[in-house]
């Protein structure tokens, strides 16, 4: 994190709240992944934070992008990537969408219906376009029976429909795609997921006739968002999927693909907001501040959840809501005093629910000091809707070295 002198350095140019991303800890983060799981191949999930200057940081490291739009496909192409290197997962895409891009990515078909319009794409274009399926499995990533999903095709039916299969003349199926939960931080629960996939990949080969090019085990790789999780053991991720490599690689020539997620840039991350009124309501110490969830939206999302579901402790809905205590609150210059209060924090908008944080315990602060939200790096500006009650713009920075 900065220091107090450089973030208000910042703050007294720009006047407005803000995100400052740490690129030392971007490439700390995405070395960490290369050097513990040579083996595989990672995607850098543009979704989480499409900032320039983070892909540029990525990509130039050997990330591919896991792109869910026409415009990160766009994006991920401008920094040069190939379209190799480039896989394009979505549900509910358009034809006009897939035509626009069939050529710039590896597109993963989400359904049925996809593959109808791939096809056609390809027939159109005279030639035989390669794409992968996602694929929804027949378990989850606990190991239970599998569920009902708007993602993917549902494993069954890849069995059941082989003739709908064989009937597509213009499209190959050259690799697949499983995705069931972010944010897992058991080595032994991403093993035997990444087993289970596997699995299902040499099955896909054996009884569908595919030659499979690359195998997407989608994402899942969490990180400790404060002293209530343990850090994902990749050492241990590692030593789970030799147990089953040689066998498997016998069977598999495919590329092996993993989604970093929010790995590389959730702790790089911190938002910053100014301290703007300081009230008390019936015996309760109120902050207000500037742009909670129209400018940093999970803290509130958070509390909202709180405020909900009683019995909240377990539950996620991911990118929205990780869990109650994933983001910690500080007063810029003030860490190290002792003298504490515990307040509430709510940000500016005509709604109750832009609280940020309740009963948080902090310094003392004063209107015009600025609070520091960190874990702020990933599913943050660019999840937030920050044109909600048109307030002056959040600002990002990148700060290198």
């Amino acid at each position: 994190m900065r220091t107090a002198k450089e973030v208000y350095q910042i703050y007294d140019q720009c006047k407005c709240s803000f995100y400052i991303y740490e690129e030392e800890i971007v490439k700390k983060q995405a070395e960490t992944l290369k050097q513990a799981l040579p083996e595989f191949e990672f995607l850098y999930s543009v979704k989480c934070n499409p900032m320039e200057e983070i892909l540029e940081t990525v990509f130039t490291r050997g990330f591919g992008a896991d792109a869910a739009s026409v415009q990160e496909v766009k994006l991920a192409g401008e920094k040069g990537l190939s379209r190799e290197k480039i896989l394009f997962s979505a549900p509910g895409r358009s034809y006009e969408e897939l035509r626009e891009v069939c050529e710039d990515a590896l597109i993963i078909a989400d359904s049925f219906h996809e593959l109808e319009l791939l096809e056609k794409i390809a027939e159109e274009k005279g030639r035989v376009l390669e794409t992968g399926v996602r694929i929804n499995p027949d378990y989850t990533m606990g190991g239970a029976k599998g569920v009902s999903s708007k993602f993917g095709m549902d494993e069954e039916l890849i069995w059941e429909r082989r003739g709908f299969f064989d009937s597509l003349k213009h499209i190959q199926i050259t690799g697949i795609h499983v995705h069931l939960q972010s944010q897992v931080l058991s080595a032994d629960v991403l093993s035997a997921y990444y087993r289970k996939v596997a699995e299902l990949a040499v099955r896909c080969q054996k009884e569908m006739g595919w030659e499979l090019k690359f195998l997407n085990f989608g994402g899942g790789l969490g990180i400790p968002y404060g002293p209530q999780d343990s850090p994902l053991d990749l050492e241990e991720v590692l030593k789970g999927w030799k147990k089953l490599g040689e066998k498997i690689r016998k069977q598999l020539s495919a590329r092996l693909i993993l989604e970093s997620g929010r790995f590389l840039v959730c702790q790089a991350g911190t938002y910053y907001t100014p301290i703007v009124d300081r009230k008390e309501s019936r015996g309760r110490k109120l902050l207000i501040v500037k742009n909670t969830l129209n400018g940093f939206l999970r803290p509130s999302m958070a509390e909202i959840v709180k405020d909900c579901r009683k019995d909240g402790e377990g539950f996620t809905c991911e990118p929205f809501y990780t869990g109650e205590n994933a983001f910690d609150f500080r007063v810029v210059g003030k860490e190290g005093e002792t003298e504490k209060e515990t307040v509430d924090i709510y940000g500016s908008l005509c709604t109750a629910a832009d609280a940020m944080k309740k009963e948080a315990v902090l310094p003392k602060s004063e209107i015009g000091d600025l609070l520091a939200v960190t874990n702020a790096g990933s599913y943050g500006y660019s999840l937030s809707p920050l044109r909600f009650s048109s307030p002056k713009a959040v600002r990002e920075f990148y700060w290198h070295g």
